[in-house]
């Protein structure tokens, strides 16, 4: 049975002006594609019309959820994206105690290339516990 909890049935205002939107799903791969509506819904909500970053955000979204659920120990992973002002904050809890890595992958492999996706398009990365992060600039929102 698949279990989809949004924590947040659509995208709500924070007080800071922000947009934010989280879920809870089981590990599997047919979840990336929810999470990636989940984004495209909270940047239509902030105003973001750049379709570059729309897309560079998404594929970010992709790269980790894809990486906790393929890699990841536990049966559930929890997503959450916040867009403020200047910046997207991804977050993904994978509830396990492993860290992702940044792969040299070769030519013929076919894995080992999104967290060095994700080092080179964030602003930022990282891991807190167990939830792999990631900060992307936006510009100001339109409208």
């Amino acid at each position: 049975m698949t279990t989809v909890t949004d924590k947040a049935s659509a995208p709500s205002a924070e007080p800071t002006g922000a947009v934010h939107a989280a879920l809870s799903f089981d590990a599997q791969p047919r979840h990336v594609e929810t999470a990636r509506r989940i984004t495209a819904t909270v940047l239509g909500e902030a105003g973001v019309g750049d379709h570059d970053t729309i897309g560079t955000v998404q594929l970010l979204v992709s790269e980790i959820v894809t990486n906790a659920v393929v890699h990841g120990s536990a049966n559930s992973v929890s997503f959450q994206i916040t867009c403020a002002a200047d910046e997207v904050l991804i977050e993904v809890d994978d509830h396990s105690p492993g860290s992702p890595e940044v792969l040299a992958a070769g030519p013929d492999d076919e894995g080992g290339r999104g967290m060095r996706l994700v080092a080179h398009l964030a602003r930022e990365w990282g891991r807190k516990g167990t939830c792999t992060w990631c900060a992307v600039p936006v510009g100001p929102a339109v409208g």
